[in-house]
């Protein structure tokens, strides 16, 4: 064997050392999960959308060298996938439009390729699942900025009910975006319920559906929902119902139910007339912070 050979041959079983190390550190990690969940003395998975973007917010920060930024997240959404399916059953419902393979994709990415998938041919059917219990999380495409027709009843209505257990959005995929390719379409989106109250991250958006008048414009909705001290960020969708309108819109911040500048959006005589918290997000990565 010459120097040369020596040299990689001995490269090569330091490699094999470090996985090693990698796969038994995956195996503790896995030991502990499952001490979590005896501990919990039930077999319900307990979703934390928030702390598992920190998890990868922290990595991110910390992360060092010329391995890519994009796997290290798809590495640990296999890991996180793996393991929450490991508390209890965990099955993913995806409304698939048409032929379109977009939202499973995203799910697949999110969630892993450990989990249940059932593809459900209408959002409706994607709610109820979650809601009925059929599905721990249903994932929806999201086509921000749309107009619900008037006879078609958006599916994110359903999720104005006061009931604690009604799904609610709780994230917005894809959380680690691709770089966009220029002069390609926009990339698919999609929004992610699960029958739990979004939780904080640190740095969130949270989803309100406001009802208002017809003649209330999108300029003026923004003022009065900045001059509440509620930064709106983005108009998901909008819809007409009956006399009135509901706008869908992403609000800066993490924001509650609870929270007193909502009840002050809403007087006699205020053109905001309802609002619903439907959940909300982790805000995810710009493209160009995975670079």
């Amino acid at each position: 064997m010459t120097q040369d050979s020596a040299a990689l041959e001995q490269l090569r079983r330091e490699i094999d050392r470090i996985d090693d190390q990698l796969h038994d550190l995956l195996m503790r990690r896995t030991s502990l999960v499952g001490d979590i969940a005896a501990a919990k003395g039930d077999r319900r998975v307990t979703l934390r959308p928030g702390r598992e973007a920190q998890i990868l917010r922290r990595l991110l920060d910390r992360h060092a060298g010329p391995f890519p930024k994009l796997a290290v997240v798809r590495i640990w959404r296999e890991i996180v996938g793996a393991l929450t399916g490991l508390q209890g059953p965990f099955t993913v419902a995806v409304h698939a439009a048409g032929r379109s393979t977009a939202a499973i994709d995203l799910a697949r990415n999110h969630f892993g390729v450990v989990a249940p998938l059932h593809a459900l041919r209408s959002p409706g059917q994607v709610v109820r699942a979650v809601a009925d219990g059929e599905a721990a999380v249903g994932v929806i495409p999201l086509t921000p900025g749309t107009e619900a027709a008037d006879d078609a009843e958006p599916w994110w209505t359903s999720l104005m009910l006061e009931s604690g257990d009604a799904p609610r959005v709780v994230a917005r995929l894809p959380f680690a975006p691709t770089p966009a390719v220029k002069g390609s379409a926009e990339p698919p989106q999609a929004l992610v319920i699960a029958c739990r109250d979004h939780d904080c991250s640190g740095d969130d958006r949270t989803l309100a559906v406001l009802e208002t008048g017809p003649d209330l414009s999108r300029d003026r909705l923004r003022a009065i929902l900045s001059a509440a001290g509620l930064e709106p960020a983005e108009l998901l969708a909008i819809h007409r119902h009956g006399a009135q309108w509901l706008h869908m819109v992403e609000i800066l911040g993490h924001v509650t139910a609870a929270d007193a500048r909502l009840a002050a959006l809403v007087a006699p005589k205020d053109p905001v007339g309802r609002i619903a918290v439907v959940g909300g997000y982790a805000t995810p990565f710009a493209p160009e912070a995975l670079v």
